[in-house]
């Protein structure tokens, strides 16, 4: 079909980023997902989770890098997952800006270990400053999981 682009074309991304706490790294988990050394509250994540769904400027979880210049994305669903000492974070929207799923779980990793509350993250996407988000985190964690097109 013409006019059809990979990338442009979709409808629905849904990203998948996994983490592990452990003090040490464990070599069998370290190719697909990410080492935290702390534990952390994964109810507390998943309440600041509720913030990210909707229509919302997402400038705040941007490379500083990019020239994008729409930065309004919707987000359809996000949730946390935990399994022993395996964590996920599922997300699914119409589409994502740069490093903006891994931004997201840096934020929402600040929020696990405690340094801000749930509510922090309202705070965040409304303030729209990179600088107020957490770090980008490594990209072994992050699977895309699907692109849905209809």
């Amino acid at each position: 079909e013409e006019g059809v682009h990979a990338r442009f074309s979709a409808k629905r991304k849904t990203y998948e980023y996994r983490m592990y706490v452990s003090e040490t790294a464990l070599p069998l988990k370290e190719r697909y997902a990410t080492r935290v050394p702390a534990p952390l509250d994964v109810k507390k994540m998943r309440e600041a989770c509720a913030y990210l769904l909707g229509k919302h400027d997402f400038k705040c979880f941007l490379a500083s890098n990019s020239s994008v210049k729409d930065t309004v994305r919707e987000i359809y669903s996000a949730d946390m997952g935990e399994s022993g000492n395996d964590i996920s974070f599922t997300v699914c929207g119409n589409g994502f800006l740069y490093n903006m799923v891994r931004i997201i779980v840096g934020t929402l990793v600040k929020i696990g270990i405690g340094e801000e509350s749930p509510e922090s993250m309202k705070k965040i996407i409304d303030g729209g400053d990179r600088t107020a988000a957490g770090k980008t985190m490594p990209a072994r964690g992050l699977t895309l999981l699907s692109v849905e097109y209809e």
